[in-house]
C-alpha cells in the first residue's frame, strides 16, 4: 500500500515538474520580441517630391509604421534628427505616432526641436542625450517682399482683391501696420496652441512653461529637469525603455524606406512647384 502511495506521489511530482518546466519555457519564449528603429531625419513637410529622401512627412511615417508592424515589431523606436518644419505636418506626424497600437519611444540625437519636439509628444516615452538640442518652442512667420526690386525695374503691381486683409503678406506690396498686426496675431495664435499642447502632454510647471515659451533652444539635461523628456541616454536607454513598456527582451531591426528613382517626376518637378505657388500666390510661410 505504501509502495503504491509512494509511486502515485512520484508520478504527481513528476507531472508537476514537467508542467512547471513547460510553463517556464513558454514564459521565456514569450519574453523575446523585436523593436523597429525608424530614422526621423530632415525637415518635416506635408509631402515629398518623390525623390527627396531628406524629409519627414505624415505619409512616410504612416508607411514606416505599417512596415514595422508587418515585420512583427513589438515596439517602435523613432530616432530624431530634425529641427522641425511645417506646422500641420508636425501635428499630423504626432498623430501618426500616437495612433500606433504598439509601444513607442522617441530618441533625440543631435537635434529634435520645434516641430520635431511637437511630433515626439506622440511617443509613450522620450529619451534625450544630455546635450541634445530640443525646445525651440516657437513659431516663425515669413514671406518675401519685392517692392524695392520692382521700383528699381519700374514694375507696377495691379491686383483687384475683395477682403480687407486678403493680400496681407503679399510679396508685391508693403504691408500696412494693421496687416502686420493681423499676421502677428496669427503667429501668436499658433504659438499659443503649441504651448498648450506641451502643457497638456507634459507635466511642466508654470514657471518652466514661461521659460519654454521664449522659444529658446534647450539642451537635453535641462529638458529632463523641466519634464520635457522622460530620461537621458542613448540608443541602449531607448531600447531598455521599450523593453519596460513591452515586458519583453527586444532585438532591434531597421525599417528603411526605399524610394525608386522616378524619371517622370524629375521632369515634372518644376511644374509641380509652379502649381503650388499658383494656388497660394502670396504664401506666408509659418513654421515650427
Amino acid at each position: 500500500m505504501k509502495k503504491h502511495a509512494t509511486l502515485a506521489i512520484t508520478v504527481v511530482l513528476m507531472a508537476g515538474l514537467t508542467t512547471a518546466f513547460w510553463d517556464w519555457n513558454e514564459f521565456d519564449l514569450n519574453q523575446k520580441g523585436q523593436a523597429a528603429v525608424i530614422d526621423m531625419e530632415g525637415q518635416i513637410m506635408p509631402s515629398s517630391s518623390g525623390f527627396d529622401s531628406g524629409t519627414i512627412t505624415p505619409e512616410r511615417v504612416s508607411d514606416l509604421n505599417q512596415d514595422a508592424k508587418a515585420q512583427g515589431a513589438d515596439a517602435i523606436i523613432y530616432e530624431w534628427n530634425s529641427g522641425g518644419g511645417a506646422i500641420v505636418a508636425s501635428k499630423e506626424v504626432k498623430d501618426e505616432i500616437s495612433s500606433t497600437e504598439i509601444p513607442t519611444v522617441c530618441r533625440f540625437r543631435d537635434v529634435a526641436a520645434s516641430g520635431a519636439y511637437l511630433a515626439s509628444l506622440g511617443c509613450d516615452h522620450i529619451v534625450a542625450d544630455s546635450v541634445s538640442m530640443t525646445g525651440s518652442i516657437g513659431v516663425t512667420g515669413s514671406y518675401f517682399e519685392f517692392t524695392e526690386l520692382m521700383d528699381e525695374y519700374g514694375i507696377n503691381y495691379v491686383n483687384v482683391t475683395a477682403g480687407e486683409y486678403k493680400e496681407a503678406g503679399s510679396p508685391f506690396q508693403n504691408s500696412s501696420e494693421e496687416e502686420m498686426r493681423v499676421i502677428e496675431n496669427l503667429v501668436d495664435d499658433v504659438h499659443d496652441e503649441f504651448l498648450g499642447t506641451v502643457e497638456s502632454e507634459r507635466n511642466v510647471t508654470q514657471e518652466d512653461m514661461e521659460d519654454i515659451s521664449t522659444g529658446r533652444v534647450i539642451l537635453g539635461f535641462e529638458a529632463e529637469e523641466k519634464n520635457m523628456v522622460d530620461s537621458l541616454g542613448g540608443q541602449r536607454t531607448a531600447i531598455e525603455q521599450a523593453e519596460n513598456l513591452t515586458g519583453k527582451e527586444l532585438e532591434t531591426f531597421k525599417v528603411d524606406e526605399e524610394e525608386p528613382f522616378n524619371f517622370l517626376e524629375l521632369l515634372l518637378i518644376d511644374s509641380e512647384f509652379s502649381e503650388i505657388f499658383q494656388e497660394t500666390p502670396y504664401p506666408m510661410l509659418a513654421q515650427l
